[in-house]
């Protein structure tokens, strides 16, 4: 187990140095991407839903830094068009890998992945993107916070399922939001970590729990953050979403001086 230096209560408070990005080790390349399956995670609304991909170049699945992205291409109307879908899946899963999707009106490649077959080729470049953890041998371990709403817990799904398998003594708190209570994805997973790791602290809370038996917390992401997570200049704090959220939680989180703040907005 990679064990943290304790933090001096001094070195605590002062502001953290001008962030300099963690070197991305991976880079993208071509690949043909094979369907292995598909299916709905929040019901009873077929909303959202995992796919599963294994690679026709490849035995096992490409080597990627836990927050980076994948883009897939689809033909429509005799055009190649891509999307980019954050990889939910740990670097070490090597069987497949996953990406959650919530279907959008309108939009062609969230509709079109979700009926997809099985063994459906698909050419795909990845791994993309530069929002990916604070880690060593580069930074050292600090207390990490992650907040999201809806399908913006995807990356951190593959982020703290990589700190569990590094092993890093760290807490690691979960904020998680969504309107309504079937939104809510991944709580399978989350409450098998919550029994597993005493270090995992998962804060649901919904903006819109009206006539569905929700008995947990009300309201929004800030009012967690604000109210629930203690010694913040001591944390490192990610967040994902939809844009709006992420813009007013990064400032509350520079009000509450969280050591560091990394984001990534969806449109």
């Amino acid at each position: 187990m990679l064990r943290r230096e304790p933090v001096p209560k001094q070195a605590a408070a002062e502001r953290p140095p001008p962030f300099k990005a963690p070197p991305i080790r991976f880079r993208g390349s071509r690949h043909t991407a094979v369907v292995k399956e598909v299916f709905d995670i929040a019901k009873p609304y077929p909303e959202t839903y995992l796919i599963r991909f294994t690679f026709e170049d490849i035995p096992r699945t490409f080597d990627y830094q836990a927050g980076q992205f994948i883009s897939i291409f689809a033909e429509k109307d005799g055009k190649s068009i891509s999307r980019p879908y954050s990889i939910a899946s740990p670097p070490e899963q090597k069987d497949h890998l996953e990406l959650c999707i919530k279907v959008v009106e309108g939009g062609f490649m969230s509709n079109y992945l979700h009926h997809v077959a099985p063994g459906t080729k698909l050419k795909a470049i990845a791994p993309l993107g530069t929002f990916v953890l604070l880690e060593p041998p580069d930074y050292p371990i600090r207390d990490t916070v992650f907040v999201a709403t809806g399908t913006g817990v995807a990356p951190f799904i593959g982020m703290i399922g990589h700190i569990w398998a590094m092993d890093y003594d760290i807490d690691v708190h979960l904020v998680f939001g969504c309107r309504y209570k079937h939104d809510l994805i991944y709580m399978d997973v989350l409450e098998k970590w919550e029994r597993e790791h005493p270090n995992f602290h998962l804060y649901v809370t919904l903006s819109r729990p009206e006539n569905s038996g929700w008995k947990g917390r009300n309201g929004y992401v800030q009012k967690v953050l604000e109210n629930e997570i203690k010694d913040p200049q001591q944390k490192d704090m990610y967040i994902c979403g939809l844009h709006n959220m992420v813009e007013d939680v990064t400032k509350l989180c520079q009000e509450l001086n969280f050591h560091w703040v990394r984001f990534e907005k969806w449109d």
